[in-house]
């Protein structure tokens, strides 16, 4: 099925019987608890970009593919590959095999496209991403979900701690929403999407604006 941003955008059950360890590349989305829009602050988002950088560290045999922060929600592809060259290797969930981008695209709402690293930072946004203390070689996609959620609160915590303790870093919603990305079509469509949707935040049906009523 080509890909539809009403259809995949919020889809939150995880396919029934299917293997989330399967190589292959995955569409994910991740929201903030009741929509709140915490992303907007830079810090928050400068953590979850570091973190997602740093995510290999843990899972040497995932793949970084575009990866967008809005203000209440982020979209990335994330890759559970085999091959140390990108290849998601013939047991993969695609057919024929995708491969992944040389330099994929990463972006804060509000901010200008960074590339495949971060931007600069003010010396205050100090915050340190821990060091692995074990490495998962063949994680599920919910492990890696679950450990980027997990590690940004915790990193953003500490920060909390040191600078501003009345904030509060318990914000994710409790799931996260999948698409399972059957062919090099679907792939291409996710990437443009995510890449487009900085600037279609004002129809976007998670801002608070298009939610009239709703928390």
């Amino acid at each position: 099925m080509e890909y539809n941003p009403d259809i995949h955008h919020r889809r939150s059950i995880r396919k029934a019987g299917f293997d989330y360890s399967q190589p292959g590349a995955y569409f994910v989305t991740v929201c903030t608890q009741h929509r709140q829009c915490v992303l907007d602050d830079p810090v928050v988002a400068g953590i979850c970009r570091d973190v997602w950088l740093a995510l290999p560290g843990w899972f040497p045999t995932i793949g970084l593919d575009d990866f967008t922060i809005m203000p209440n929600h982020s979209h990335f592809v994330v890759w559970l590959i085999v091959n140390p060259d990108g290849e998601n290797g013939a047991n993969s969930v695609t057919e024929p095999p995708l491969t992944l981008p040389s330099t994929p695209q990463i972006q804060i709402y509000g901010q200008s496209s960074v590339g495949a690293h971060p931007c600069g930072r003010p010396p205050t946004w100090d915050w340190v991403i821990p060091v692995p203390e074990r490495i998962e070689e063949h994680p599920t996609l919910g492990a890696v979900v679950g450990a980027w959620k997990s590690l940004v609160a915790t990193v953003y915590l500490d920060w909390i701690k040191r600078h501003d303790p009345p904030r509060r870093a318990k914000f994710w919603q409790r799931n996260y929403y999948d698409h399972i990305i059957r062919n090099d079509r679907a792939l291409s469509a996710i990437r443009q999407y995510i890449r487009n949707n900085p600037r279609n935040w004002g129809d976007d049906p998670d801002n608070p604006a298009n939610r009239p009523g709703l928390p």
